[in-house]
Parts: C-alpha cells; sequence; structure tokens
C-alpha cells in the first residue's frame, strides 16, 4: 500500500472516530441534561459533584446558546430554563445553590452574546438567594444598560437582606436619575419596604391613640389596624402583634363608647390570635369572660384564626358553661378544624335541653369523632326518637374515625335486640368490608328482627353470587316480617344481576325443593329478574290449578317488568272463572305495560288495548284502557276513541284520550293530527278537552 493510500486511510479512521467521540459526548451530555431538568432518575450527588455536573451542562449548553442561527438557540435556552426550576423545587437546596453560583460565574468569566447573558441574570433572577448578590450588585455598574437592568430586577426579587442592602448602597451612590429612579421603584417593590416606611405612621398614630381624643383616636386605630394587617400578611408578627396588644388596651378602656370602640377591639383579639397561636387560648378566654355578647362573640372567629388549635381547645374546654348559642359556634369550630381531642367534652353535651345543641354534638361527633364517639351515638339511634334518633343514625352511616367500624360490629354481635338492629342495618349502609358473610350468619336467627334487619342490610351489599344463599335463607325463614324482608331484598339483588336467566334458575330450582309457603315466597320474587324463563315459570303458576299458586302467579304478573307478559295477562282476565280480584290485577299490568312499550308495533298494542276494555268487567278499568289509548298513535284507535266519545257514558274519558293520542300523532303526522283535534273540538265535549283539542289544531307542544 503506498504512503499516500495509508494516509489517507488513517485520516479517515480519525475522522470516524472524532464523530464517534462527538457522538458520544452529545448522548452524555442529554442524559445529564435529563437528570437536571428531572426528566430521568439521577443519581446522588455530593455538593462538589452538583457543582461539576452543573458545570458540565452549562459548558455544553453556553455554544448552543450562543449559535450564529439565532432561531437555533431557543430549545437550549428552556433547557436551562429547566434546570433551573427542577433545581428550585422544594426540598433541593443544595441543587438551587449549587447552579445558581455556576450561572454566577458564568457570567462573570464566559464569552457570549449579550442577549445570552441577559438569559443567565434571568435565571439568577428565578433561582438566586444571597450567593448570587455579590455577582449581581457587580453588574449594576456595566456598561450595557439592559444587564445593569437585569440585574436590578433580580435584586428586587432576591430574597435575602443582602440584596436589600445593596439596592440601598446603589441607589445612595447614583447620581444618574432615570438609573436613580428605576433602583429606588425595585427598593420600593421590596417586602421590607412596606414595614420600614410603616413604622413611622404606626408611632404617630399610636401617640395620637395614647393622647389625642373624639374622632382623632378612631381614625388613627383604623389606621393602625390597617398597618398591622399588612404586617401579618408580610409575617412580621412581632410587630403586629404589638399594635394589636396596643390596640386592645385602648378598647378596653373605652368601653361602652360607640360601635366604631367593638369594632377596633374585634380586629385587635383577631390579630393577637393569629400572630400568636399560643397566645390564642388567652385571647378567646379573655373575650369569652367579657359581659358583652357582642365581645364574646369575637371568641370563636379569633379560634379559627389561629395557627394553632389551641384557642379551639380552650372554648371546647368551656364548651359545658357556654349558653346554647354559643355551644353550636364552638361545636361548628370543632368540626371546621377536625380536632380528634375534643370528642370527651363534645361528648358532655349529648344530654343538653337544647335539641339544636344535641342535634349540633351529634354531628361534630360524627365528623371528628373516634369509637367513643360511635359507642354514644349508637346509644342514641337506638334509643333516641325523632330528628336526634335519625342524626344519630345519619352521623354513623357516614362515619370515619378510628375504631368505628369495630365498635359497630361488636354492638351487632351482642347487646339488647334494639341496638343489634341498629348496628346491623349499618352494616349495609357503610358498606362494610367482609359484611355479606356476617349478615348472612345473622340472617339465618330465630330472633325475627335480628334475621329481618340482616336482610334488610344485605340489600345494599349483596350480588348475584349471593342469590342461592338468599333463596336458602329465605326458604327457611318462618316469620312474616323477616321473610318479607328476605323478599324485598332479593328481589334487589335479582333486579341488579346481569344474567336474568340464570339467577332465575337458582330461584327456581329452590321453590322445587322448598315447601309451600317458601314456594310463593320464591315465586314472587321472579319479576324482579323478568326474561323469558321467569315468564314461563310465572305463567305456569298463574294458571294453575292450585289457588294458592295461582294467587301468588297473578299477583307477580300484575306486576311484570316485559311488555311479553301482556297478553299473558289479557288471556287469563278473559277467563269467566277469573275471580274479580285477580282480573282487576291482569288488565291493570296489562295496561301498564302497554303504555310503558313505546317500541313494540302500533298495531299489537292497539288489538291489547281494545281486548282490555272489552275484557274489563268494572268501569275504572274500562277508563283505563281508554286512557292507555290515548298512547298509541294509531288510526284504529283514533276511530275507536271517536266511536265512544260519540256514544256512552265514557265519552269525556274517550275525548280526553283522543286529544291525548292527537297531540302524539302530532309528531309524525301533523295534518291527521289536527283532524282528529278538530273533530273532537266539534263535539264540544267539555271546556278542558276543548283546550286541550285548540292547541294541537294551533300546534303547541303538549306540556
Amino acid at each position: 500500500m503506498s504512503k499516500k493510500l495509508l494516509g489517507i486511510k488513517n485520516l479517515v479512521v480519525i475522522c470516524v472516530v472524532l464523530v464517534w467521540i462527538q457522538g458520544a459526548y452529545a448522548q452524555d451530555a442529554d442524559q445529564l441534561l435529563n437528570q437536571l431538568r428531572g426528566k430521568a432518575e439521577a443519581p446522588k450527588r455530593s455538593a462538589e459533584q452538583m457543582t461539576r455536573a452543573y458545570r458540565a451542562a452549562v459548558d455544553y449548553l453556553l455554544p448552543l446558546m450562543s449559535a450564529d442561527d439565532v432561531g437555533s438557540r431557543y430549545e437550549h435556552q428552556i433547557a436551562l430554563q429547566d434546570m433551573g426550576s427542577h433545581a428550585a423545587r422544594s426540598g433541593a437546596e443544595a441543587e438551587r445553590e449549587a447552579l445558581a453560583r455556576v450561572l454566577c460565574r458564568t457570567v462573570e468569566t464566559a464569552e457570549m452574546p449579550a442577549t445570552v447573558r441577559h438569559w443567565f441574570v434571568l435565571q439568577i433572577e428565578r433561582i438566586g438567594k444571597e450567593e448570587s448578590v455579590e455577582t449581581l450588585t457587580n453588574l449594576l455598574s456595566s456598561k450595557d444598560r439592559e444587564l445593569r437592568d437585569y440585574a436590578r430586577r433580580a435584586l428586587e426579587k432576591n430574597p435575602s437582606q443582602a440584596a436589600l442592602r445593596s439596592l440601598e448602597s446603589t441607589l445612595k451612590q447614583t447620581k444618574n436619575p432615570a438609573w436613580r429612579t428605576a433602583l429606588l421603584n425595585s427598593y420600593q417593590q421590596r417586602p421590607e419596604y412596606e414595614a420600614i416606611t410603616a413604622q413611622k405612621p404606626a408611632q404617630f398614630m399610636l401617640n395620637v391613640l395614647k393622647n389625642g381624643t373624639g374622632p382623632n383616636q378612631i381614625v388613627a386605630a383604623q389606621g393602625l389596624v390597617d398597618i398591622a394587617g399588612r404586617l401579618v400578611k408580610q409575617q412580621k408578627f412581632e410587630q403586629a402583634m404589638s399594635i394589636y396588644v396596643e390596640l386592645n388596651n385602648w378598647a378596653l378602656s373605652q368601653q361602652n363608647k360607640g360601635e366604631d370602640t367593638f369594632y377596633i377591639r374585634a380586629a385587635a383579639l383577631n390579630g393577637m390570635a393569629m400572630c400568636d397561636g399560643s397566645r390564642a387560648a388567652e385571647v378567646v378566654a379573655l373575650a369569652m369572660a367579657s359581659d358583652s355578647q357582642k365581645v364574646r362573640s369575637i371568641a370563636v372567629q379569633a379560634a379559627r384564626n389561629a395557627p394553632t388549635k389551641d384557642a379551639m381547645r380552650s372554648l371546647s374546654a368551656m364548651l359545658f358553661e357556654l349558653e346554647p348559642y354559643y355551644q353550636r359556634q364552638v361545636l361548628g369550630l370543632i368540626v371546621e378544624l377536625g380536632d380528634l381531642s375534643s370528642v370527651k367534652v363534645v361528648r358532655q353535651v349529648l344530654d343538653s335541653a337544647d335539641e339544636s345543641v344535641r342535634l349540633a354534638a351529634i354531628d361534630a361527633l360524627a365528623q371528628v369523632g373516634d369509637d367513643k364517639a360511635a359507642e354514644s351515638l349508637l346509644e342514641i339511634a337506638a334509643g333516641g326518637e325523632g330528628a336526634v334518633g335519625k342524626a344519630a343514625h345519619d352521623g354513623l352511616a357516614l362515619m370515619a374515625g378510628p375504631g368505628v367500624d369495630d365498635v359497630i360490629k361488636e354492638q351487632a354481635a351482642s347487646g339488647d335486640a334494639g341496638s343489634r338492629v341498629v348496628a346491623i342495618g349499618l352494616f349495609g349502609e357503610r358498606r362494610t368490608a367482609g359484611a355479606v358473610e356476617t349478615l348472612l350468619n345473622y340472617a339465618g336467627e330465630d330472633n325475627a328482627q335480628i334475621s329481618a334487619a340482616a336482610f334488610k342490610s344485605l340489600a345494599a351489599v349483596a350480588d348475584s353470587s349471593d342469590i342461592a344463599a338468599l333463596a336458602d335463607l329465605l326458604a327457611g325463614t318462618k316469620d312474616r316480617q323477616a321473610r318479607q324482608s328476605a323478599v324485598a331484598t332479593l328481589k334487589s339483588v335479582l333486579a341488579g344481576s346481569d344474567d336474568k336467566d340464570a339467577v332465575t334458575r337458582v330461584i327456581i330450582e329452590r321453590m322445587e325443593t322448598s315447601d309451600a309457603d317458601a314456594k310463593l315466597s320464591l315465586l314472587t320474587t321472579l319479576n324482579a329478574s323478568g326474561g323469558p324463563v321467569a315468564l314461563k315459570a310465572v305463567t305456569e303458576a298463574a294458571r294453575s290449578s292450585d289457588e294458592a299458586l295461582r294467587g301468588a302467579g297473578i299477583r307477580t304478573l300484575g306486576d311484570w317488568p316485559d311488555y311479553e307478559a301482556a297478553p299473558i295477562l289479557l288471556g287469563i282476565a278473559s277467563r269467566p272463572e277469573t275471580s274479580l280480584t285477580h282480573h282487576v290485577l291482569t288488565i291493570r299490568g296489562a295496561v301498564r305495560l302497554i303504555r310503558a312499550a313505546t317500541s313494540a308495533p302500533l298495531g299489537d298494542r292497539a288489538d291489547l288495548c281494545f281486548s282490555a276494555f272489552d275484557y274489563a268487567r268494572r268501569e275504572d278499568e274500562k277508563k283505563e284502557a281508554i286512557s292507555a289509548m290515548g298512547s298509541v298513535p294509531d288510526r284504529k284507535v283514533a276511530e275507536r276513541l271517536l266511536e265512544l266519545a260519540r256514544n256512552g257514558r265514557l265519552k269525556i274519558e274517550a275525548g280526553l284520550a283522543a286529544v291525548e293520542l292527537a297531540g302524539n300523532m302530532a309528531r309524525t303526522n301533523s295534518q291527521a293530527a289536527r283532524a282528529l283535534a278538530k273533530t273532537i273540538r266539534d263535539m264540544d265535549l267539555s271546556a278542558e278537552i276543548n283546550r286541550r283539542a285548540d292547541n294541537v289544531i294551533r300546534g303547541r307542544r303538549r306540556r
């Protein structure tokens, strides 16, 4: 190989290596940037390692931020900004300080375009504290006017006292009016400025308060309230407290001298409570000891504003001796602040002679109470009546304090029947974990009250998987009250099942092995599931030769959820041997289904309406059948209603149904609807029918 070819080959290898190194460096830099921006997991670094990491990242970004192509700089400027945001997060003070120092050093030493240097100072403004003040102070004398302005704004936002001193010093030295104005503006924007400037007016107003008379004192006091309020916002609590104490002392010396004095004292007491949580307890005790009802009313508000719960607990300790109005206020405050330690004192007023206090105490225990509170509320719920008993029960249903479920479980397992019934009911309302198995056991107890309560509670927590167990328990229940609860619960669970036919088969299987009474009870639950399997079983029962079974089947069909039962019901109604009671149930059940089945074929619904009318034995059922015709917008129905309206005792009912029918027809055939309404209007059956017909004729919507 010639030397020339060898040289070319070596050059190519060197270029490839350089490209690889640059690529690897960029990859490492991107990984580091992602760590420092919070977009990738970062290793734990010491303060020195953190500084080195930030220097490496800034060294990588700086040439990219300074590129000749200005448009390409933005992405890298944002990367620097993201680093600052991540470093300034809560709990990362070491990272923030390390980055701020690196930024300051870069601004002082690195070559970069002016706009990039401005961007660096802007990031110092966002995260800098005392470590940045020296650099920013030096920049205040820069020849770059914009850079000076960036430094000024950064010192304005810097939270350290050193930044305030820097602005003060520069302000004293500068001669340029425009620059002096800008520096003064920054100085006045500092949070310390208001406190500094407030000292002289505050002292002047205090002198007026102590030595002045009449309206001047009120004006001075109001001004001091404003100044103290601003000091509180700046967290200058000691300065604010000294003003509030002076105001309170002055207001005490001016008692009974008008509303203005009272409001000054109210503001002073509230302010004292806000400034010092430990002293707030003394403040509320002082206010509550006053003879003035107005001053006493300040106590609760002062405790609410206090930074700790000491004041509220001071009021809680007085709860039993307070007037009902203040008892209610303190109880509300206990709820608002969620103080579990107050449960004991709240229980002391549960037997107050004032019902509103008892209700407030129950509410407080329910919202912040523990196991002891639950014991008290259970006692009230079991023995109380009216609003108090209901409030205790409702409170227990929602109560979330420690040990509450354990107390309810213990009460449900033992004690008198009344208390057990309340506790068992709460299992369902609270949807207690593992409640189903426990309630199934209680449902099988011999005590009818306990069994009925357990069945009722199961309705809230049982599901399809529990249907077999519920059916078995129902079949074994002899007490009438307990069995009624079991039927209601089983129907509730059946109604919520997704596979209607599957759960129906479970019930039918239990019916086959149950005694006569249990079989009838199980049968009556099938209208909750509906569907073809259930309908077949109930229809067979309704046609049974066994009178009791037939009656249960007809009653169950009469409340069937599906339209398919309507012709079956009318078939039973058509039989002469059907008793009047069962006949009424079948007609009314069929009419209800005809009305509800809006998606069924109109012709079928019309024929069923006519059958219901023809089979009806009493006028009441005939009226119901006529009314149902009004919900079936069909030509045959219109003709039948007009015939009935012209003849017989039911012309008013037929006229009303015909107008309803016209209104329903208007949605699809407005011309036919108006023609029917006009025909009814011409019959002049009644003023109400005429009014409704006129509305249809004019095209007004039915209400």
